[in-house]
């Protein structure tokens, strides 16, 4: 083999090992499916793969599946595997000074520092989990859900929770579990209720628009702990802020848009439908 290509292949493999094993938070190397960049990638592949390509070519000649079991069941621990990261990051001594205070990332076995640890990998389960929310879409035809908003918002926050957990482990920025979860445990509540709506004695419309608020007032406060975690003073990995604040500003942005073309601009048309139905039937009077 060449000499110049035996010493890129080197220089590759050093800087494999840079990156995975030297950067990385050696206290997770034995967690399932962390070690590894390989495992996000091939996961993120198989659920691009999955949501675009091979569900819905199994899904053209076939009707619907009717999985409201499954979802019940899905929605449910969605519901109770966020109260349970909430709880868990609390009873490790998590308070709301997370938000403003520069906590740096704890490496040690203090036993703090590995419940941490451990409720950040907690983190990436769920969000792995999330991904099979999609497929679930696909399976019962429900292209309209199925946007990019959505895809966008999945991939994105999965391969952002393994680096958390795999380099990070803590600091202020588990702010986001935090508050990530709380919105949550609000949104798969009333997907839950929406498979029975038709049981319920109230409707669900309204708070379709408070969670899409909520969401975007939890995108904003993320932000706030972005910008203190980016003081001089506070030492926090600026690599991973400088890949984390873009992702969470084009976020907020899409989210801005989604709530105007979903809310302020079909009220708009509504409003507009009704004025011209009034002026009509003056006309007709």
């Amino acid at each position: 083999m060449d000499v110049n290509v035996t010493s890129r292949f080197g220089e590759l493999e050093n800087l494999y090992t840079f990156l995975v094993d030297d950067l990385a938070d050696r206290r997770t190397d034995q967690l399932p499916f962390l070690y590894s960049p390989m495992w996000p990638i091939t996961i993120l592949m198989v659920y691009f793969g999955a949501v675009y390509i091979w569900v819905p070519k199994f899904m053209e000649n076939r009707k619907p599946y009717d999985l409201k079991n499954i979802m019940i069941g899905y929605n449910l621990a969605q519901v109770v595997a966020c109260y349970a990261i909430i709880r868990h990051f609390f009873k490790y001594g998590w308070t709301f000074e997370y938000l403003y205070t520069c906590k740096l990332p704890d490496y040690s076995t203090d036993s703090a520092a590995i419940g941490f640890m451990y409720g950040s990998y907690f983190n990436y389960a769920i969000k792995t989990l999330e991904l099979v929310e999609t497929v679930l879409f696909a399976l019962r035809k429900k292209q309209n859900q199925i946007s990019f908003l959505h895809v966008y918002h999945h991939a994105c926050t999965f391969a952002i929770a393994w680096i958390f957990a795999k380099y990070v482990g803590g600091s202020m920025l588990t702010y986001t579990i935090i508050v990530n979860s709380t919105v949550h445990m609000f949104m798969y509540s009333y997907y839950l209720m929406a498979i029975f709506s038709k049981q319920l004695p109230f409707k669900l419309n309204a708070m379709k628009k408070f969670i899409t608020v909520f969401q975007i007032v939890q995108l904003m406060s993320i932000l706030v702990n972005i910008g203190f975690a980016m003081r001089e003073s506070c030492s926090l990995p600026r690599v991973y802020l400088s890949i984390y604040l873009p992702y969470m500003v084009i976020l907020l942005w899409m989210f801005f848009s989604f709530y105007y073309k979903t809310y302020r601009k079909n009220a708009k048309r509504v409003t507009n439908e009704k004025d011209s139905s009034d002026v009509v039937i003056r006309k007709q009077k």
